[in-house]
């Protein structure tokens, strides 16, 4: 008889350990499929929705306000897709609508990061040298009637001094692209796109006041990292707001 109750005991024990295991499987596939549904309390929507709004600011003093269509479709994009994953957490009452709109402010002036090259005109430094006369000045004596002065000016050259390229457009290009090299594993062809766009927006870069920027880079992250799974993981807390 003892043999035969150690026996089950040892099955009954590995039967626990296995059943532990497959509950932490599961756990991990609906995190991972979105299927978990929020339990419990969490921090106060209140408080991503006041650093969504701080990063506003930060980032309007910082870089000014998104001024191509293309700042705002990414923005758009990426936060349906977070919505619809459940990658970010949708509050309750009347504090949904106003977390969305600052959400996608907050985007918006992300990308304005990527995406913020706006048009530029390469060859405006191109010109070419012209001498022009200068008039005699009123009631000048009559040797500067007789011999007048010329300087030399520079002026632009119509259709290359004045050429433009959308920037923006470029650095949207080489963002998708670097995305699909990613999506399919292309690591050499990725690394190379995304080095040539962090190499065209580097004149972008330099135009930013970075004191701002870092302010907001901190506030919008942290107000989308409480909003997010990650956030709840790291408090160990679940539910809807």
């Amino acid at each position: 008889m003892g043999p035969d109750t150690a026996d089950r005991s040892a099955d009954e024990q590995q039967g626990s350990i296995v059943t532990e295991r497959i509950l932490r499987l599961e756990e991990r596939l609906d995190r991972l499929e979105g299927r978990s549904e929020w339990q419990g309390a969490l921090p106060h929507p209140a408080w991503p929705l006041a650093l969504g709004c701080t990063a506003a600011v930060f980032g309007g003093l910082g870089m000014g306000v998104p001024s191509h269509p293309y700042q705002y479709l990414f923005a758009g994009l990426v936060l349906l897709l977070a919505y619809h994953r459940r990658s970010l957490r949708l509050p309750k009452g009347a504090w949904q609508w106003p977390q969305i709109a600052a959400n996608f402010t907050t985007l918006s002036l992300f990308f304005m990061i990527v995406l913020g090259g706006g048009v530029r005109h390469p060859l405006a430094w191109f010109r070419a040298p012209a001498v022009v006369k200068e008039p005699p000045p009123d009631g000048g004596s009559w040797y500067r009637t007789l011999v007048p002065d010329y300087t030399v000016q520079w002026h632009s050259i119509p259709g290359l001094s004045d050429w433009s390229v959308d920037l923006t457009k470029v650095q949207a290009f080489l963002l998708i692209a670097t995305l699909a090299g990613s999506l399919f594993r292309f690591q050499g062809f990725s690394s190379i796109t995304a080095l040539a766009l962090l190499i065209i927006s580097i004149p972008v870069y330099l135009s930013f006041t970075w004191d701002w920027v870092v302010l907001f880079l901190v506030s919008g992250s942290v107000s989308l990292y409480l909003q997010s799974r990650a956030g709840e993981a790291a408090t160990g807390r679940r539910g809807e707001w």
